[in-house]
């Protein structure tokens, strides 16, 4: 990828809504080109879609949580299941399963410790585990929708 391909993959993940003149005077392109080189990179698939970050505090969804899950269940069955739960609870704002000890990592968002036990008894209802455990996190230190571009 040329350099300033990645400059322009940059600055969009700061600023999605630039205009492609101002996004072409940081790259030194006047609009026509600069909007080339964004359909381009749209179309190779590094720009997936645009998106507006949304403010958790004006959404009273201060602190996020994050949930530990054990199954003993792992046939395709129960899986679908709990894939289906995860896409259809909007809390849920992330989903990973681990190699080691847990087999996934939720990342939920919810307002406050009555939310996230309202949360708990809802999952635990629909689906069977070996177990859940939630962990409140203390403090945000980092959160970002930008990646790194030094790999590509």
């Amino acid at each position: 990828m040329k350099d300033i391909d990645k400059k322009i993959l940059q600055i969009l993940q700061e600023n999605g809504e630039i205009s492609m003149e101002d996004l072409g005077s940081k790259v030194n392109l006047s609009p026509s080109p600069c909007y080339r080189r964004v359909k381009n990179l749209k179309d190779a698939g590094f720009i997936e879609r645009n998106v507006a970050v949304l403010n958790k505090h004006k959404l009273n969804l201060e602190r996020p949580y994050f949930v530990h899950v054990k199954t003993t269940n792992h046939n395709k069955e129960w899986t679908d299941q709990f894939k289906k739960i995860i896409r259809d609870t909007p809390q849920i704002v992330e989903c990973h399963r681990l190699m080691g000890e847990v087999d996934y990592l939720l990342k939920v968002r919810l307002k406050n410790s009555e939310s996230y036990n309202e949360f708990y008894f809802n999952l635990i209802n629909k689906i069977d585990f070996a177990s859940i455990s939630g962990f409140p996190s203390l403090e945000e230190l980092k959160e970002t929708t930008m990646l790194p571009l030094n790999y590509v």
